[in-house]
């Protein structure tokens, strides 16, 4: 990416079209960092936008007190509001991002735009008798025994070939170009793992909840889901249940799965303006 770089509270971020206005601050997902939205920033240029590495991903440090996904919403709102920006931002979350950004939301209401968008949002726990669940099992018992086994787990959490392996499960494109890309930015994030511990308590945490469950908080905003109608990670019936409960709008992009934002993100910019302006 080409935008600038800056730090505050101890978090690092990246700022694209710094003379725009209004202001999107993103949050990114689990194992995830700023440089998966560099495919959408090019199309927002009517906007400026805030990307940062959430506390312990990307190269911002994990801080001590706390891990859960409550705690990194609190630190992300001391830095929303360090920023000083004159107007609440629109806030956009992808994945994990999304129960961030509805914890963000239910903490602190008046920081933000009261128009919020969620990509692939994680709508609710992983139940036993559903195929994700398998998958589910596998990651944690990869960071399980990464977090156990500080010999030989910290090899297995940051296999290329494991990494390699998931990712191809999410990916449709079928442009060779676009899928090396693509993989070698989520090896890459394996360089900044900063707590297979962190890793494993949120892996736990992020299966076991869902934006549903902020329903009552959320319902003050107006709200926008998009999500690819071939994701398995987040499935499209799913989002159909949060888009009911809550009055959202809800944008489907036809042939794509998890990784929209790498994929179709003239898309997702498309869906974006029409929504924000």
């Amino acid at each position: 990416m080409s935008d600038t770089h800056h730090i505050k509270n101890n978090i690092h971020y990246w700022v694209s079209h710094p003379n725009k206005k209004p202001t999107i601050v993103m949050i990114h997902g689990f194992t995830g960092s700023h440089d998966g939205f560099q495919y959408i920033t090019p199309f927002l240029k009517d906007f400026q936008i805030i990307i940062p590495d959430l506390p312990g991903f990307g190269i911002s440090p994990l801080q001590p007190d706390g891990w859960t996904i409550a705690d990194i919403a609190r630190k992300t709102n001391d830095f929303v509001r360090s920023l000083g920006l004159s107007q609440p931002p629109f806030l956009v979350a992808h994945s994990m991002g999304g129960l961030v950004a509805a914890s963000m939301l239910k903490q602190n209401p008046e920081l933000f735009h009261k128009k919020a968008t969620f990509i692939s949002p994680v709508v609710k726990p992983i139940n036993w008798w559903e195929l994700r669940k398998i998958g589910e099992l596998i990651a944690r018992l990869q960071y399980w025994v990464g977090f156990k086994l500080p010999g030989v787990g910290p090899k297995i959490v940051k296999s290329k070939r494991l990494s390699r392996g998931a990712t191809k499960l999410m990916i449709t494109t079928s442009k060779h170009s676009l899928k090396a890309d693509i993989y070698n930015h989520h090896i890459n994030n394996l360089n900044y793992i900063s707590s297979i511990e962190l890793y494993y308590r949120l892996q736990r945490e992020i299966t076991s909840m869902g934006t549903l469950q902020f329903v009552p908080d959320l319902k003050s905003f107006e709200l926008l889901i998009i999500n690819g109608d071939k994701d398995a990670i987040t499935p499209l019936p799913q989002q159909k249940k949060l888009q009911k409960a809550t009055g959202a709008q809800l944008d489907v992009i036809k042939g794509v799965g998890h990784l929209a934002h790498y994929e179709r993100p003239s898309d997702i910019a498309a869906s974006l303006t029409r929504f924000l302006l």
